[in-house]
């Protein structure tokens, strides 16, 4: 394949976003003339604006058996050449270890490679290359390292779950009443106070509301006025003789429903956080958008905000072009 022909697959496959296409491309083009390194490569791709960057990273780690190869044959190079399709760090671990700059990138690119295998075995006695440890000259070593067999049935070791003496467990039945068959959302029994720790006095066996220590008075249902369950298990049908509403303060009623113009002095922005107004109404400048989502959602006083124009469309379809060397 002649070099011209290579290197209109290698725009092709970044058109098509198929990197492993990409990279046989590199090969093909690199097969064709010998002498090109990573640096011409990347040079090349920026001043033609082939959206395909060669960066150099410097791994943490790399088994012994491997090393960093260059486009020449040239073995034990210090940085790893990586094929993207942007030159930022797509996830936050990377950034440690990502060139902060084009020329920082470049400048490893001289002294970078890929992971090829050494093609040496290695002994498992001495941890040497060259030799596996039937032909290793040096004493044999004594192995500190013992197998243990655990059972994962009651984590008790000698033995395996096949030979475990304790009933099998199953790991899927309800944890409130330890049967099979359902979940412990679906369990028709009272929930159990076993290994609950208090919030009150951090003791084991019992639930904050039940605190002999700490006690806080019966709890009842706001709905029908019974002291054994609560009002989002009550039976009965709502009762709006006890709802009271968040605008007026009155019974009856609820503040969706209120008869009254609305009290704006209840009402707290959830922009600014100052009450008087909702963040429709306020004149500060809107909070970013990551700070807002922060704050959680707005309640029964938040009046909707608009949505943003296009929210469901294509977000790339409307974007402008960027320009490569401002990403770093």
């Amino acid at each position: 394949m002649s070099p011209d022909d290579a290197w209109e697959k290698i725009k092709a496959a970044v058109k098509e976003r198929e990197l492993d296409d990409a990279k046989a491309a590199v090969q093909a083009y690199v097969k064709a003339t010998p002498d090109t390194t990573y640096v011409q490569l990347e040079e090349a791709f920026r001043n033609q604006d082939v959206g395909l960057f060669l960066i150099a990273i410097e791994k943490p780690y790399m088994a012994t058996t491997m090393t960093n190869m260059d486009l020449q044959g040239n073995m034990d190079k210090k940085y790893t050449v990586t094929y993207r399709f942007s030159p930022t760090a797509p996830r936050p671990r990377e950034r440690e270890v990502w060139p902060k700059t084009p020329e920082k990138n470049l400048e490893r690119l001289k002294n970078a490679g890929e992971v090829v295998d050494r093609g040496l075995p290695k002994c498992s006695n001495c941890n040497e290359l060259g030799h596996i440890s039937k032909q290793c000259t040096e004493e044999k070593r004594e192995t500190s390292t013992v197998t243990v067999i655990k059972c994962y049935n009651c984590d008790g070791e000698g033995h395996r779950v096949r030979d475990c003496p304790t009933p099998r467990v199953d790991k899927f039945a309800c944890k409130n009443c330890h049967k099979s068959g359902h979940n412990a959302k679906e369990c028709p029994e009272p929930r159990s106070a076993e290994g609950v720790e208090c919030r009150k006095c951090n003791e084991v066996g019992h639930f904050s509301k039940d605190c002999p220590t700490h006690p806080s008075g019966p709890r009842g249902c706001r709905n029908c006025g019974s002291e054994e369950h609560l009002a989002k298990e009550c039976p009965e049908p709502k009762n709006m003789a006890n709802v009271q509403c968040r605008n007026c303060d009155e019974m009856g009623h609820g503040s969706r429903e209120c008869p009254k113009p609305r009290d704006y002095s209840r009402v707290q922005c959830s922009n600014c956080k100052e009450m008087g107004h909702t963040k429709v109404r306020c004149k500060k400048p809107l909070v970013a958008e990551d700070d807002a989502g922060a704050t959680g959602g707005a309640g029964f006083d938040e009046e909707p905000a608009a949505h943003a124009e296009n929210a469901g469309g294509d977000a790339w379809a409307s974007a402008e072009p960027v320009d490569v060397a401002s990403a770093w």
